[in-house]
């Protein structure tokens, strides 16, 4: 449709601008459990992006990481993640990302993830999911010989449960980063911890891997 696609450009064009917002020069903060940072850049990079949602979208609801953390999610609405995975980017790794999804009259519609650092857009429509302008495929292995991430807060449960079928795990520290390599084929499957409005609508970058299946459990969401 005209008008996701147009909702996609728009994500598209405020992420790119709001990663031009983000510098080496920050103040670190912490907002509540241990190892919960946050910086003044993700409050930055967040209302901007509510700012611009608000100007040209002032009808749907948002719900962000940092202002608006306690709404939840509407047939219409905008989610918004200003800086997954903060510790890495608080640290100087680079594997952090700007994660922003659009649901429109109860359908997830469009979603973005941007990883500055190493200069990677991904992005997604009914038109597929794409790197950087390119078609992505993810990479379909047996399962012994599987990559896979894991990203939360209580890892060794699911991590046991893992252990029969692959032992090749990896804890990127940021579920954005784990969503887009495995639609983009670095890694062959994600299980994230399914706390996050972010990590339930950016998997709809995944969705478009018609070869992707998607598993729930009360605690994980499963990719591969």
């Amino acid at each position: 449709m005209k008008k996701n696609k147009e909702i996609l450009s728009f994500l598209v064009n405020i992420v790119k601008n709001a990663g031009n917002l983000i510098t080496d020069n920050f103040l670190v903060t912490q907002k509540g459990l241990e190892n919960d940072l946050v910086t003044d850049l993700d409050v930055k990079v967040e209302e901007y992006l509510i700012k611009k949602i608000n100007d040209n979208y002032p009808n749907f609801d948002i719900v962000s990481e940092e202002i608006n953390y306690n709404k939840n999610i509407t047939n219409n609405c905008f989610v918004i993640d200003p800086i997954d995975g903060t510790i890495n980017f608080a640290n100087g790794l680079p594997l952090w990302g700007i994660q922003i999804a659009c649901v429109a009259e109860f359908e997830t519609v469009a979603a973005v993830i941007y990883l500055p650092k190493m200069n990677e857009l991904y992005y997604a429509s009914e038109d597929g999911a794409y790197l950087n302008d390119i078609v992505i495929k993810s990479s379909v292995v047996p399962i012994k010989n599987t990559l896979y991430s894991i990203d939360g807060t209580n890892n060794l449960p699911i991590m046991e449960k893992m252990r029969p079928f692959s032992s090749g795990r990896r804890n990127l520290g940021a579920a954005c980063v784990s969503m887009a390599f495995v639609s983009s084929g670095r890694l062959h499957g994600a299980l994230l911890e399914a706390t996050s409005h972010g990590i339930i609508y950016q998997d709809y970058l995944l969705q478009k891997r018609p070869e992707l299946l998607s598993l729930t459990n009360r605690d994980f969401i499963v990719l591969q």
